[in-house]
């Protein structure tokens, strides 16, 4: 008979206060929507005042009531988080933005001024402007960020007590936030060839006939699985942000990133700060979702050089 542990209370969880909530002053509508449905409750009765002499009540009524229930719903409505009237607002502005885009590097300035004759074209603004020996990555005026990749906890597989630890280690990291943060997690196709590229390589090495045969089989497996199905790996994300263009902006983005490792490993994730090939990967792979990441990729102003073993 398997003893169950008790559930208990959850009342020594560290409390996460709601963040980015609008206040509600009026029967739960925020100082947005008030001022909203008034405007609009002014206007059509400034209509009335200018009709009334001439025009029926009822008639205004039934005339007025599709505008009123129209800017109802567009003030009260939600979609993927926002209000209705917001997300008309950004797709009319996606409407209208051109759909193919160019960067405007100092480089490529003048090849683009002459591309952009096409009314389908319009400049691309890439907001990191360089990334800095320790990863840092330029923003120009936005301020500095740094980027950390984190691990993952499986949460469902835990005793309550356990789930209540790592829930306590996360919101203390919250609570421990002074700048803006952004949790990202992406998904990108998996390439498998340098890893059989490595163990082909290292087969021959190994002190044992059975475990170059195994090696090799593997690798055959390998090859086999990634040209049967279409691969796919999640990473996880830690963008860290600070304003200001100053060499301590930077210096404080690189604490906050050391800060968030010691308190997520609280909770048993894992966060390492990336390097300046890391952080120029990750924005790479941004530029270009569809190419599975570089492992080590070339990063401007630094010289590549080859040797014996590859490149350095």
């Amino acid at each position: 008979m398997s003893r169950r542990e008790p559930e208990g209370e959850w009342h020594d969880l560290v409390k996460i206060p709601a963040v980015d909530q609008e206040d509600r002053v009026l029967a739960g509508l925020t100082v947005r929507q008030v001022v909203q449905l008034g405007a609009v409750v002014a206007v059509l009765w400034l209509a009335y005042q200018a009709t009334h002499s001439y025009l029926r009540p009822l008639v205004f009524v039934i005339t007025a009531a599709p505008v009123l229930a129209l800017a109802v719903a567009a003030v009260l409505t939600r979609r993927d988080g926002i209000s209705l009237e917001r997300w008309l607002l950004a797709a009319w502005h996606h409407r209208r933005t051109p759909r193919r885009l160019l960067p405007t590097g100092p480089d490529q300035q003048d090849f683009v001024t002459d591309r952009l004759a096409d009314p389908g074209l319009a400049p691309l603004p890439l907001p990191a402007h360089a990334v800095a020996a320790d990863g840092t990555v330029d923003l120009g005026d936005a301020g500095r960020s740094s980027i950390s990749t984190a691990g993952t906890v499986n949460f469902a597989l835990r005793t309550a007590a356990e789930q209540r630890m790592l829930i306590g280690g996360f919101g203390r990291w919250l609570n421990a936030l002074t700048a803006p943060v952004q949790i990202l997690v992406r998904t990108h196709r998996l390439d498998l060839a340098p890893m059989v590229a490595e163990l082909r390589e290292r087969a021959p090495g190994l002190p044992h006939r059975l475990l170059e045969d195994a090696a090799h089989a593997h690798a055959d497996f390998l090859t086999h699985l990634a040209a049967g199905r279409d691969l796919l790996a999640r990473q996880v994300l830690l963008v860290q942000h600070e304003p200001g263009s100053d060499r301590t902006a930077a210096q404080r983005v690189q604490r906050r990133a050391a800060e968030a490792a010691s308190l997520l490993a609280g909770c048993e994730v894992q966060a390492a700060l990336l390097d300046r090939s890391g952080a120029y990967a990750v924005l790479l792979a941004a530029c270009d979702p569809s190419t599975p990441p570089h492992s080590d990729p070339a990063v401007p102003d630094i010289p590549v050089t080859f040797t014996s073993g590859g490149r350095s």
